[in-house]
C-alpha cells in the first residue's frame, strides 16, 4: 500500500510539472529520448555479459577465502570477492534502473523535458540534451553526454530537481557519472578477478 501511494504521488507530481515544459524543451526531449533509449537497449546484452563473466571468478575468490588455512590467503582472496562483489551489485542495480528507465519512452521524453525545464539554466540544459543528435550509439551516448553536462558547466547543483524524477534521474548528475564509473569498474573486475582467482587458487594447492 505504501508504495503504490508513494507511485501514486510521484505520478501525481510529475504530471503537475509537466505543464512547465515549452515545446521547443518537449521537442528536444522527445528527440533525446529516442536516443537515449535506443543506446540503453544496444548496451542491454554487453553489460549483461560484462557482469556474468565476473561471477564465477568473484564466487571462486569466496570458495579460496572459505578453503584457505593461511590467514594472507583467506583475507586476501575474501577482500576481493567482497569488493568485485559490492560492484557487480552496484553496477547491476544500476543497470536494471536505466533499463527500467526506458521503458516507457513518452513518460521517459516528459520527465526529461521536466529536467529541463526545472534547472537553473534552461537554455544550457536544453542545449546539451539537443546535442546527442548524430551521437551514434552505446556507451559513446553517455560518455558525451556526461561530457556536454561538464562542458556547459551543468552539474549537481543546477539539476538537483531531476533527482525527483524516477526515470529521467539516471542520465543527469551526478548519476550519470556514478553510473560510467561504475561501468568501468565492472569491466575490470573481470581480469583482475580472473587473474586473482587464478593465481591464488595455485598458491592454494601449492600449500
Amino acid at each position: 500500500m505504501g508504495i503504490g501511494n508513494t507511485g501514486r504521488r510521484v505520478n501525481a507530481a510529475v504530471g503537475s510539472m509537466a505543464g512547465r515544459v515549452d515545446g521547443h524543451t518537449l521537442e528536444v526531449a522527445n528527440h533525446a529520448a529516442r536516443v537515449l533509449t535506443l543506446a540503453v537497449r544496444v548496451l542491454r546484452w554487453p553489460t549483461l555479459v560484462v557482469l556474468v563473466l565476473a561471477w564465477p571468478f568473484i564466487a571462486g575468490l569466496a570458495v579460496i577465502s572459505v578453503a584457505a588455512d593461511d590467514t594472507w590467503l583467506k583475507v586476501v582472496a575474501g577482500v576481493l570477492a567482497v569488493l568485485g562483489g559490492a560492484i557487480s551489485a552496484a553496477f547491476g542495480f544500476r543497470r536494471n534502473r536505466i533499463l527500467t528507465a526506458v521503458q516507457d519512452e513518452e513518460e521517459f521524453a516528459t520527465e526529461l523535458g521536466i529536467a529541463v525545464a526545472l534547472s537553473d539554466d534552461v537554455g544550457e540544459a536544453r542545449l546539451a540534451l539537443g546535442q546527442l543528435a548524430g551521437t551514434g550509439g552505446g556507451a559513446r551516448v553517455f560518455s558525451r553526454l556526461k561530457g556536454l553536462w561538464r562542458g556547459l558547466g551543468v552539474g549537481p547543483g543546477v539539476l538537483q530537481g531531476a533527482n525527483d524524477l524516477p526515470r529521467a534521474r539516471w542520465f543527469f548528475p551526478p548519476k550519470i557519472g556514478t553510473t560510467i564509473t561504475l561501468f568501468f569498474l565492472a569491466l575490470w573486475v573481470v581480469p583482475v578477478s580472473f587473474v586473482s582467482c587464478l593465481l591464488l587458487a595455485i598458491a592454494l594447492a601449492a600449500r
